[in-house]
């Protein structure tokens, strides 16, 4: 058990410091940084006419839009992060040298998706970290200690959003037989979840001759295998993450930066969108695990 223990610490350690070093993944993280910098530079700049317009802390009135910018992109980190964590070590051979020392298939899986979840969790506290102190130091506004646990709430709720995407990666490296194919498929998923589903569904109804209500109505509730949907829910008190909204949304609380509320009230709200945000990464990387286990690794 120690020995165990041990080993997944190891490749864990390797995995994380892998990733962190990779010149790709630092180009792709410094890219999506900047984009939030200057989105939170925009929101820092319109604050003070936010206060003026809104009844919620204009500082907080700001993230909506960035949890928005960043439910759209961050899901890319969690694809760079894991489309090819197996794929790339099946294919040189490194898995089966590895495997030739005292390390358990167990090992390895636990280890690197250990890894990559510590790798994960460090570039979203630093991108949003970037953008609230870019917020702020614009706005000049005070930020509340009630604000700060809002905040923190969104960091762990934009991670395991993300931690979806960084699970899909991983069981598509598992099945495919090379990283260019898993990085099509998870773009793919990618763009569906973010940019298309919700114009799609809406628009199959809307074809079938329903009502805009009804079509509204159906195509929300498939909304639902989207965890986009529940993330939006949960962040911003809407339907559907993309760009342009297009489902829009009926909720009388505006997501977690909605401070006309308590947090109970917003617990109360969303428990189950919670729920399914938390259990599904979960579900996947369960998936990557028992996946890997029956892989056959020797070509």
């Amino acid at each position: 058990m120690i020995n165990n223990t041990k080993n997944i610490i190891s490749i864990a350690q390797k995995e994380f410091a892998d990733h962190v070093s990779s010149p790709r993944l630092l180009i792709f993280v410094a890219t999506f940084s900047l984009i939030v910098f200057v989105f939170a530079y925009q929101k820092g700049l319109e604050a003070q006419y936010t206060q003026r317009i809104f009844s919620i802390d204009p500082a907080l009135r700001g993230f909506e839009g960035i949890a928005r910018i960043i439910g759209s992109f961050a899901p890319l980190i969690g694809i760079a992060l894991g489309f090819d964590t197996m794929v790339k070590e099946i294919k040189s051979g490194s898995l089966n040298v590895l495997l030739t020392h005292p390390v358990f298939r167990d090992n390895i899986i636990v280890g690197k998706l250990a890894g990559s979840a510590l790798a994960l969790a460090l570039v979203l506290i630093i991108s949003v970290i970037v953008s609230m102190g870019t917020m702020l130091m614009l706005s000049g506004i005070p930020i509340k200690d009630s604000d700060i646990l809002r905040i923190g709430i969104f960091i762990i709720l934009t991670f395991f959003y993300v931690l979806v995407f960084l699970g899909i990666g991983v069981v598509t490296s598992i099945l495919v037989k090379s990283s260019s194919d898993s990085l099509i498929y998870n773009i793919a998923i990618w763009l569906f979840s973010i940019l298309f589903s919700s114009v799609v569904f809406a628009g199959i109804y809307v074809s079938t001759g329903q009502t805009p209500e009804e079509s509204l109505g159906f195509a929300t509730e498939l909304m639902g295998i989207a965890p986009s949907h529940h993330y939006a829910q949960l962040t911003i008190g809407k339907n559907d993450i993309g760009w342009g909204g297009f489902l829009g949304g009926d909720s009388k609380i505006q997501g977690i930066f909605d401070t006309r509320f308590t947090l109970s009230q917003w617990l109360g709200e969303f428990w189950m969108n919670l729920i399914v945000l938390i259990v599904v990464p979960i579900i996947l990387l369960i998936i990557a695990f028992i996946t890997f286990l029956r892989k056959d690794i020797s070509t």
